[in-house]
């Protein structure tokens, strides 16, 4: 898939890393500048294209995760939290001949447990901000749409845990108040009390609604009130001439069903045009967890309501909440969401020690951005480069400078941010966007000549992770999505996997996502869209090659911060199985597997809660290594090379 010419809406992939058996740890000069290079040209291109494209009903596409991801088990009555893994099978069984007995059964994901409520609600407000104008549209109604999106998908929960909602006592002030500069009429025209109530209490200071039980979906918020929202309507087609003011009506009003809050968005969003701003809406309310965990104020665009001549027939609406199940998942655990957003700054061909000179031209792209607070233009940036969460980085980035957003630079600088950053292979495949190099099955033989790469070996150790007893350390995938660099022979692979090496390439498909449910059954969801993706155009041939690992000096004049995580993260990963080719890498000051082990003795003595503990065999095996390592003049003359 090419990444020069004209910036495609579709994935953006290719660098080539062509790997020797010398493993120089820090790259070269040359290394360092072709993928710096690549990276300026490649995200120069997206930003090129970004900046002649404006909003409209077809930008904000959040349909394409209804595919492969699951939606919300039936029976959630009284539950307050989910459980779930995914499951994978192998495509085509491999039969290799050299290994005829060798099995490869189904491959089920971690477990993974999350709240669906939380104690308090999220704060919101309006910002001053004037972005996010659709071409189709005179109106900017998507704080309206963040409110509405925020309490339909929470009582949508509430009613699937057959709990009661009621209204709090705030209302949104009436208009016989003295006027200020910062107020803001919203005309309902013939609304009902119903419909005018509702709108009351969400553009009311506070919540304006509860649940009767004690908690609050992941989805409410709060709104701070720091513009004045006068609601008006006429409330007959036989009363007065004049809008008046939506009283609070009478105490037995309830607040409406999460279908019935459709409903009035929708007389909304006919009202003022605002169709076209209906999926971005809602994109920005799954986004409220994310900011929850991150203890983030949401800031909505300035709204701007013009009533055109005549009303709009809507679908969006409507269309949108039947998948709502399907968003629900993804966007309850910030976890998820947060994986996938994240995506869009892995390539998959850049090795872990290059990740430097490949993150610095995206900060000189995004910074600027994030300062100006050009977070329109961000939205289209993230969304050309990986269109499967496009969706995602709109809704994030028209909620403004939230902990995420300023966390992007950070993250590129160091690959280390607060924000949740793990990588989850089951999100890569219901955004149809891959998120790690081992979330690529890649192409030929495992062998070439009598060599693996590390890439190939690390995938398959994770995938067999239960085949010995010291395996379980690889249950859980490398930190940093990168791969790591250089080739081992294949007698340096552990026996216990070895069978595998001769094995055609593995291709694992995704089957479903199991939820674990309260009374004890376990019900799978299977995708919609079968099969699931294969990622097969992240894995075609690179254009663009490096020059060999041996050749030219080590490059010390950048900051290599994110590379020396990268590195880091990634071979002490893989420090159980220490291949003795690879010993002046794992010695490497980027690596330090010194340090790493006075680490996990530290943390193992804290007790079982530990993930990723280190058998007492493997710790030992492991210290004489790095003693007889210490002992070895001619490894130790190695320097940081």
């Amino acid at each position: 898939m090419s990444s020069s010419g004209s910036t495609p809406l579709t994935p953006i992939t290719s660098v080539g890393s062509m790997s020797s058996h010398i493993d120089k740890v820090v790259p070269t000069a040359d290394q360092s500048g072709i993928v710096s290079n690549f990276s300026t040209v490649l995200w120069q291109g997206i930003l090129k294209a970004a900046k002649n494209m404006s909003l409209d009903r077809n930008t904000v596409n959040l349909t394409g995760l209804t595919k492969y991801g699951p939606k919300l088990p039936d029976d959630l009555e009284g539950a307050t939290e989910l459980l779930g893994f995914a499951i994978w099978h192998i495509a085509d069984e491999p039969r290799p001949n050299q290994h005829p007995n060798l099995t490869h059964g189904p491959r089920t994901g971690l477990r993974r447990q999350w709240d669906l409520m939380k104690p308090r609600p999220t704060v919101c407000e309006i910002s001053e901000r004037k972005d996010f104008n659709f071409s189709d549209s005179a109106s900017n109604g998507l704080a309206f749409m963040f409110l509405a999106w925020s309490y339909i998908i929470s009582v949508y929960l509430l009613e699937e845990q057959k709990t009661p909602v009621i209204y709090e006592e705030a209302t949104a002030p009436s208009g016989d108040e003295t006027p200020t500069g910062n107020q803001f009429i919203v005309d309902l025209g013939d609304a009902s009390d119903e419909e005018c109530r509702w709108w009351s209490a969400l553009l009311s200071p506070g919540q304006g609604w509860k649940a009767a039980d004690s908690g609050l979906p992941v989805w409410a918020v709060t709104y701070t009130g720091n513009m004045k929202f006068v609601v008006m309507n006429q409330p007959t087609a036989s009363g007065p001439s004049e809008d008046e003011p939506c009283e609070e009506g009478p105490t037995q009003i309830r607040p409406p069903t999460s279908r019935e809050a459709v409903r009035f968005l929708s007389r909304f969003a006919s009202m003022y045009d605002l169709e076209s701003q209906a999926a971005l809406g809602l994109a920005m309310a799954l986004t409220i967890p994310l900011h929850d965990n991150m203890s983030s104020t949401i800031q909505l665009p300035e709204p701007h309501l013009v009533r055109p001549n005549e009303a709009f027939h809507l679908s969006m609406v409507d269309k949108e909440f039947r998948n709502l199940s399907y968003y629900m998942v993804l966007s309850s655990n910030p976890a998820f969401f947060a994986s996938a957003l994240w995506a869009v700054f892995w390539e998959p061909e850049i090795d872990c020690n290059l990740v430097s000179s490949w993150c610095d031209p995206i900060i000189d792209i995004v910074k600027p951005l994030i300062e100006a607070e050009n977070f329109e233009l961000l939205g289209h940036v993230l969304a050309l480069r990986r269109p499967g969460v496009g969706a995602l980085w709109y809704g994030l980035a028209a909620c403004g400078a939230t902990e995420t957003i300023l966390a992007i630079v950070p993250f590129l600088q160091t690959l280390h941010t607060p924000v949740p950053a793990r990588l989850l292979a089951e999100v890569s495949i219901w955004t149809d966007t891959p998120q790690s190099f081992m979330d690529l099955s890649g192409s030929g033989p495992y062998l070439q000549g009598n060599q693996i790469s590390r890439a190939d070996l690390w995938r398959i150790r994770h995938e067999y992770w239960n085949a010995w007893k010291d395996g379980v350390h690889f249950r859980h995938p490398p930190t940093t999505p990168f791969q790591p660099f250089g080739y081992i022979d294949s007698d340096e692979v552990e026996s216990m996997i070895r069978g595998h090496v001769d094995c055609p390439r593995h291709h694992w498909e995704y089957t479903g996502f199991t939820w674990s449910l309260q009374n004890g059954i376990e019900l799978t969801h299977e995708p919609c869209v079968l099969p699931t993706p294969s990622f097969a155009q992240f894995d075609t041939e690179p254009h663009l090659y490096l020059p060999p690992a041996g050749s030219g000096e080590p490059d010390h004049d950048i900051d290599h911060t994110a590379s020396r995580r990268a590195v880091g993260d990634m071979f002490r990963w893989a420090t159980t199985e220490i291949e003795k080719s690879g010993r002046s890498i794992y010695s490497h000051p980027w690596v330090n597997v010194k340090s790493h082990f006075a680490f996990v003795d530290k943390e193992g003595k804290r007790g079982p809660r530990t993930l990723m503990r280190l058998s007492e065999l493997t710790m030992a095996r492991v210290r004489e290594w790095v003693a007889n390592r210490e002992d070895d003049e001619e490894v130790a003359g190695a320097g940081e090379d």
